[in-house]
């Protein structure tokens, strides 16, 4: 997470709607019942609370704009969980809006999920996940072409070790390398490539909406070189319009599977 301490109303606007609008009320309260009645001898102060209590109804009113932000917040958390239906939606997300699903769809597995607050700088860390006395860290990786490698899991390892959290999780919207996942086997380290995350949002959905594709159409690697296999149509020969997989790192290497 970033070390940067948020305003307060940007730290309301990450919690419950309901938060806001009670913090709201007992603002008003304080400024317009409690803080007069305890000051009575003080006329420095006196005047300090009499001016509280002219502008009580427009502090408390401040809180609305996170209340209000919360539920917005909280419903493209929503649309972005049930817009999800193939591999290609899930890639055609932005960064931020990618670490928004993958939070939300933590967040249906049944953890508590705390997001980075500031949208800046987040240390490895984008989202901070706690369940049953536990915590576990994030990090995402919205990367459509280049593969995860092993110096970013070697990293968030450090991470995990200069902090109090159990396991830590990297999550793609593409896929890891060979050597990143052989780095992460015996450790406590969970890598989520697009498939899986796509197959983990579809549990979570309210109604399944991602599509079962052929596997002619399903994202896989080169057994050769171990790169993506896209999709392609032949334009010329005997299979001429029809549709095959063939190696993204043609034409280095030319392996097809039909």
């Amino acid at each position: 997470m970033s070390n940067k301490t948020p305003s307060l109303l940007t730290a309301f606007s990450f919690l419950p709607w309901w938060a806001s609008f009670f913090a709201g009320i007992v603002v008003y309260i304080g400024l317009t019942y409690v803080l007069p009645a305890l000051v009575t001898d003080n006329q420095i102060l006196v005047m300090v609370v009499g001016a509280g209590k002219s502008v009580a109804i427009w502090s408390s009113l401040l809180f609305l704009i996170p209340a209000v932000t919360s539920i917005i917040r909280r419903r493209k958390r929503e649309q972005l969980v049930e817009q999800q239906s193939s591999i290609e939606t899930l890639r055609e997300t932005s960064w931020s809006d990618f670490e928004v699903l993958v939070g939300e769809v933590f967040r249906r597995k049944g953890f508590r999920v705390q997001e980075n607050m500031s949208g800046g700088a987040d240390g490895g860390i984008d989202l901070l996940l706690l369940k049953e006395g536990e915590s576990h860290i994030v990090q995402c990786k919205q990367w459509r072409k280049s593969k995860v490698g092993v110096p970013i899991v070697r990293e968030m390892f450090g991470v995990l070790k200069a902090s109090s959290a159990k396991s830590v999780y990297v999550v793609s919207s593409g896929h890891f390398t060979k050597e990143a996942i052989a780095f992460a086997a015996d450790l406590p380290i969970t890598l989520i490539n697009g498939d899986e995350l796509l197959t983990l949002t579809e549990e979570v959905q309210s109604s399944a909406k991602i599509k079962s594709v052929s596997p002619i159409l399903s994202p896989a690697l080169c057994p050769k070189c171990d790169s993506d296999l896209v999709k392609r149509v032949a334009k010329k020969g005997p299979q001429k319009g029809n549709e095959f997989l063939g190696c993204s790192s043609f034409p280095k290497c030319r392996y097809i599977q039909n």
